[in-house]
């Protein structure tokens, strides 16, 4: 059960002006880069860029910066990330929770965290492709808990106590023995399809489950193409054949972005 106390924000960085890189010295030497915090003169660290943020606490530096592709993909500078702290322990990014001594912190602003029943903080994020294609109107990640454990994702399930999620709003979960399934469309494929890219299905045939698109069965065995182009046979004796053109298109910021990773 997540802690009644409320976490100590430490910072919060204004992006109205791009700040400008400085560099501090210490002790063990010189360091350079954005928003540079020391420590008692012995140690510093600074952020990697003007979006990131640094601060010192109980002796110590942390740091974090949204990742590189981030800015690509919201078009401009990402919204400011902060810091928390139990006390002790600290973290640093988006929608930060603190449980009973954990901390954590989703990396981008449409990430999720939540404190799972042993205070352990999970956190996810919406990958790069999902951002390539909704920009500053990303869908939010989701969490889910049971009495057992959290998860974090889109659509997420709870099947007899077993928690999954996809990783992008476009995936699929389905049971299998009464336990869920997912299936997510490669980056690609999110990319060339963008905001109508065509959901998957899951296909259950002799006790088995897949995922995927125009999933074909013979005999016992099933298969399914990877992408919303590719096909599955039906006629080999034996299994499906399945066949995935290379997928090709897609918005130039969206390819930005995941090449970016």
């Amino acid at each position: 059960m997540e802690a009644a106390m409320t976490p100590l924000l430490l910072v919060m960085v204004s992006l109205n002006q791009a700040p400008t890189p400085e560099c501090v010295s210490t002790t063990n030497g010189r360091v350079c880069g954005y928003h540079c915090q020391s420590a008692n003169g012995i140690t510093a660290k600074c952020a990697e860029t003007s979006s990131g943020v640094c601060v010192q606490h109980v002796g110590k530096v942390t740091c974090f910066d949204p990742p590189r592709w981030l800015p690509l993909a919201l078009g401009g500078a990402p919204p400011a990330p902060s810091c928390v702290t139990d006390g002790s322990a600290i973290a640093c990014g988006y929608n930060c929770k603190v449980s009973q001594g954990r901390v954590g912190c989703a990396q981008t602003p449409a990430g999720a965290c939540l404190a799972g029943p042993d205070n352990q903080v999970v956190c996810a994020d919406p990958p790069p492709e999902v951002y390539g294609v909704f920009g500053t109107k990303t869908p939010p990640v989701g969490c889910k808990q049971n009495a057992r454990s959290v998860v974090c994702g889109y659509g997420c399930v709870d099947a007899g106590g077993a928690l999954a999620c996809t990783r992008t709003p476009f995936g699929v979960c389905d049971l299998r023995e009464e336990k869920p399934v997912c299936f997510d469309p490669d980056k690609f494929v999110i990319c060339a399809g963008g905001a109508q890219t065509k959901k998957p299905t899951c296909t259950q045939h002799a006790g088995r489950l897949e995922c995927g698109y125009r999933c074909a069965t013979v005999g016992s065995a099933i298969a399914c193409a990877r992408t919303p182009q590719g096909t599955c046979d039906d006629h080999d004796a034996e299994k499906p054949v399945c066949f995935d053109p290379p997928v090709r298109g897609g918005s130039a910021s969206c390819l930005r972005v995941i090449g970016a990773e």
